[in-house]
């Protein structure tokens, strides 16, 4: 079954009216799936969207199959080749896209202190990206400054880069300009202007594992122009 997964096209499309292409329940309740899906399911270190549709607030979810389903709250029936009206909360979804984003440019500006992301977890409020030493010539943690990493941060952030992504085979590819590609099959801000701000909440070091929680926010989407 072929689903159109529009959110890895554009992080800023919020709304967007689509056929049912197939229906069910199980644990988790009565679902649909639409042709054209709007909704980034939690994966990859970056939670789901909140959403609804026909104005019913939906549960996302990724089935095994790669299908992205949603589940409406509280459950309405409704046929295959139904059209049916989508809408992303925007708020939350440029939040999260300035979070993963700010994730990856942490992960490459870490590489000057010879430390590369090992993982990542973007959600609000716990956001965080975890390193591993690349050799010998790591700064050790408690040589590391917040202040100054932040600075570095804040810095790219102001000049902007453009933010690209695209498939190579099955693989979903991200990249900002004048950094190195990475698979992600997250929702990014489309430059590094959109966001904000960016702030350092802590550092620790524990296990030979390095890790910084971060926040970082988005321009109000009206500066945009979305």
């Amino acid at each position: 079954m072929q689903q159109n997964q529009c959110y890895l096209e554009d992080t800023y499309r919020f709304n967007i009216l689509s056929d049912v292409i197939a229906t069910g329940a199980d644990e988790g309740g009565q679902w649909i799936a639409l042709q054209d899906n709007i909704f980034h399911p939690q994966g990859g270190g970056q939670p789901a969207d909140l959403g609804w549709v026909n104005d019913i607030p939906v549960v996302v979810k990724k089935q095994e199959s790669g299908l992205v389903v949603l589940y409406p709250q509280p459950p309405f029936s409704l046929q295959v080749e139904t059209k049916v009206s989508s809408v992303v909360s925007a708020d939350a979804r440029a939040y999260h896209a300035a979070l993963h984003t700010a994730g990856h440019l942490l992960n490459w500006e870490m590489r000057q202190f010879a430390w590369m992301a090992v993982r990542g977890h973007h959600f609000p409020g716990e956001s965080r990206v975890e390193f591993s030493a690349i050799d010998a010539s790591a700064i050790p943690a408690d040589g590391l400054d917040a202040a100054e990493i932040e600075r570095i941060i804040c810095q790219r952030l102001q000049k902007g880069a453009e933010i690209s992504s695209w498939f190579e085979g099955s693989t979903r590819l991200c990249q900002i300009n004048q950094s190195e590609a990475m698979p992600c099959a997250g929702t990014h801000t489309d430059d590094l202007a959109k966001i904000s701000s960016f702030s350092i909440k802590a550092i620790k070091f524990k296990k030979g594992t390095l890790r910084i929680s971060y926040d970082a926010g988005h321009v109000p989407l009206k500066e945009c122009h979305v």
